[in-house]
């Protein structure tokens, strides 16, 4: 999957992390849809808005989208629910975007970024992406987006190693974390403590992605069925965690320095925000607030039974109730969970998602099992096609094998009669000039002449009118003989026919110049005749190639 997922727009970007299974959610695929790449690369990289790779430029660093993509399948991240979700180095702003994409305006979005450059690039990252205005508050910038399906993000510029636990939204923790670079095992652990019960961070751990669970405090008998060695093992976590790797990857660190400790600020409720608030918050804020408005006088002359007293909120007025709900948090009213409900709660998620898995491992067996029939199907087309492609090949082999033949036969028959020509002529002036270069030439020219299927009488003839020994021919067995005698009988007859051929150049005229090339006049008449007239010069010269 890694590094395959490039694209020319971000769509096909997005067809490619699904097609790799990078991406297998629908919600998670429509929000990295919906949020493009382009508006949040560092500047003077649009070209590779789409490419799956990491880019930087000074202190603005993206990650590839595959790293994203993992990163926030492994979130379980629920679509319109009011999370509280945490960026520690939040960089431009990427991923802040697809997760509040994804949870939609009752969530909250906060984000921790240390340099100042990196914050402008984020703020105005966010604002091409969507419409929205910057609010600027001492170190706290607020992007309110125009839409309202779309929640504001904030961004604090602070550290992220230094995140204060016991004040503002910190003390009731946070439902997801993302870390944006590289922390060891100690810095994992200080992070991890600002999850809040059930809370899942996703984050590198030195070149390792990891996912971590907060289930709560856990029974000490429950202590060996929880994985926690695992947690323990890989990245130092108490009992109350689990861990699990998802890949291998690298990121750069976490900048240390400078120490700046951050606080992120906690909402004061009030009416127009109460939809960043659990459900139960809500159910029990809007009954106290009913309550306060009721017009039911209690009675005074006799003490009520405890069927008909009524609840308190009744004896108080609006304002009261609405300064005393200013003071509380987001999971006031939530009823504590034991380790049991988080767990029996894992257990469920767990078991939808291994329904998932099964349903995928069944599409993906009967897509292997079509592809074996079309391979198959292909296989047999393959054979066919290379039966018919030997035999078209074997056709053309005989043909061409044949053509070849008639040729060396007639250059062979042409070749003795004009050596014939020539050795009955040594004594005209008009002499045969045959230069041939090494031995090679004799040897190739020795192995067309035998390969010929020439009956043995031609061969007694030509062996009796080639008196020098040049051609000395024998019967068909006699032929494979001298053939398997090997290089040493090669080289005699070699010798013997360039013995031949110094004679015959002797009565070349001195005055001729020798030529490398074959001219050949009048061959067929030459052959035709056998002879020359004293007044028709000829002049031959043979190459290894024409012959």
């Amino acid at each position: 999957m890694a590094w395959r997922s490039s694209g020319t727009n971000n769509t096909e970007m997005v067809d490619k992390l699904k097609r790799f299974g990078v991406i297998t959610s629908e919600h998670v695929e429509g929000a990295f849809r919906r949020v493009d790449r382009k508006f949040f690369v560092p500047a003077g990289n649009d070209t590779l808005a789409h490419s799956d790779q990491p880019l930087k430029e000074g202190n603005v660093h993206i990650s590839a989208p595959h790293i994203y993509g993992s990163a926030i399948e492994a979130l379980d991240l629920v679509p319109g629910s009011c999370t509280s979700f945490l960026n520690v180095g939040s960089g431009t702003g990427y991923v802040s975007a697809i997760v509040a994409d994804i949870l939609g305006p009752n969530s909250l979005n906060y984000g921790v970024e240390l340099h100042d450059d990196v914050i402008g690039h984020c703020k105005a990252s966010l604002a091409k992406w969507r419409g929205a205005s910057i609010n600027e508050n001492g170190n706290i910038s607020t992007v309110n987006f125009f839409d309202d399906d779309t929640p504001d993000i904030h961004i604090i510029k602070g550290n992220g190693l230094n995140i204060l636990k016991s004040e503002g939204e910190s003390v009731v923790g946070y439902d997801r974390i993302y870390i944006g670079a590289a922390v060891d095992s100690t810095e994992l652990t200080n992070i991890s403590k600002l999850l809040s019960p059930g809370g899942i961070l996703v984050g590198p751990v030195d070149d390792e992605l990891v996912k971590v669970i907060r289930t709560g405090v856990v029974a000490q008998g429950l202590e060996d069925d929880t994985g926690s060695d695992d947690a323990a093992s890989l990245s130092g976590l108490g009992a109350d965690f689990t861990s699990q790797l998802l890949s291998g990857v690298r990121f750069a660190p976490l900048v240390m320095l400078p120490v700046i400790y951050t606080v992120i600020p906690s909402n004061v409720w009030s009416p127009s925000i109460r939809r960043f608030y659990p459900d139960e918050h809500r159910c029990a804020s809007m009954a106290l607030l009913m309550c306060s408005n009721s017009a039911i006088v209690q009675p005074l002359s006799r003490v009520p039974t405890p069927d008909e007293r009524f609840n308190a909120a009744a004896m108080l007025p609006k304002s009261i109730w609405l300064e005393i709900l200013s003071y509380t948090h987001r999971r006031w009213f939530a009823p504590e969970q034991n380790e049991t409900d988080i767990l029996k709660r894992r257990l469920m998620e767990e078991r939808a998602k291994t329904a998932k898995a099964e349903r995928a491992r069944q599409e993906a067996e009967a897509r292997c099992l079509a592809a074996e029939r079309e391979r198959a199907v292909y296989r047999l087309l393959a054979r066919r096609w290379q039966s018919r492609l030997n035999a078209l090949l074997s056709q053309r082999h005989e043909s061409e094998q044949g053509e070849s033949e008639q040729y060396q036969h007639q250059a062979a028959e042409d070749l003795i009669n004009l050596l014939d020509a020539g050795t009955g002529q040594n004594n005209n002036s008009n002499a045969v000039m045959v230069q041939i270069s090494d031995r090679s030439s004799l040897a190739e020219l020795r192995s067309i002449i035998r390969g010929r299927d020439i009956n043995s009488e031609d061969e007694e003839d030509s062996a009796s009118e080639v008196e020098d020994g040049v051609i000395d021919m024998e019967e068909d067995h006699s032929i494979e003989e001298e053939i398997d005698e090997g290089e040493e009988g090669n080289a005699n007859e070699d010798e013997d026919l360039l013995e031949f051929l110094a004679d015959a150049n002797e009565s070349v005229t001195s005055g001729r110049n020798r030529n490398n090339s074959v001219v050949m006049e009048d061959v067929n008449d030459l052959v035709a005749t056998g002879q020359r007239n004293a007044d028709q010069p000829r002049t031959v010269s043979i190459s290894s190639y024409d012959l």
